[in-house]
């Protein structure tokens, strides 16, 4: 029965969603530091749509649109990355994130979700010609899906913890897993310091980062 409620009830004020939440519709500007820096911005279109974007100082960048429904939120995507193995890729996705607590579960102090969706992904590796001594790209591709668990936790009134992870499985023998985690730091209602480790390998490559963020919701 909670489940069918679940899918019923209304989207919950989105003004008592924490900094955190992957479902928050806002309107928001950051910059963030990892390996460069980046830029990034999300502009909410009433209280269900909103626009997200992120380029760095080297060209890497991030496109996409999200639609908030009562038990999840979905979102398409487009970006270009590169792995530190050197492979450059581009990625399409449809995917989202669905909170457990609308299905009626309970997760303690911890506000856990579902990320899921499917992927397109295409890119070049650098790799030597025998012949020639020279490097030539080499294409790749892949179709894939993915799903994993992502969870945050307020220690008190300005930390908050956070974690999670990916498993993917795809076409050409695709298959990843990415694992991150984090804590941010409240200056306000409004703004947040983070700091955040990622991890991803797959098929294509690997990828390390430490990030330093700061962002404010408008």
């Amino acid at each position: 029965m909670a489940f069918w409620l679940a899918f019923a009830a209304p989207v919950y004020a989105q003004s008592e969603k924490a900094a955190e939440d992957p479902t928050k519709i806002a309107t928001k500007a950051g910059v963030s530091y990892s390996d460069e820096l980046y830029v990034s911005g999300s502009m909410a279109i009433g209280s269900k749509f909103k626009f997200n974007g992120r380029v760095s100082e080297s060209g890497l960048w991030s496109i996409g649109a999200s639609y908030l429904f009562p038990v999840a939120i979905l979102t398409f995507s487009a970006a270009k990355n590169e792995l530190d193995t050197g492979v450059e890729q581009t990625r399409y996705s449809l995917g989202g994130f669905a909170p457990l607590s609308r299905l009626g579960l309970k997760t303690g102090k911890w506000n856990v979700f579902v990320p899921f969706g499917y992927t397109y992904t295409k890119g070049q590796q650098a790799q030597a010609d025998i012949d020639q001594d020279e490097e030539i790209p080499v294409a790749l591709s892949s179709s894939s899906a993915y799903v994993g668990l992502f969870g945050f936790r307020p220690l008190n009134a300005k930390l908050t913890l956070m974690a999670g992870g990916n498993w993917s499985k795809g076409t050409n023998d695709f298959s990843g897993v990415t694992l991150g985690g984090g804590l941010s730091y409240h200056l306000s209602k409004k703004d947040t310091l983070g700091l955040s480790g990622s991890y991803m390998d797959n098929s294509f490559g690997r990828k390390e980062q430490l990030r330093v963020s700061y962002r404010h919701e408008f």
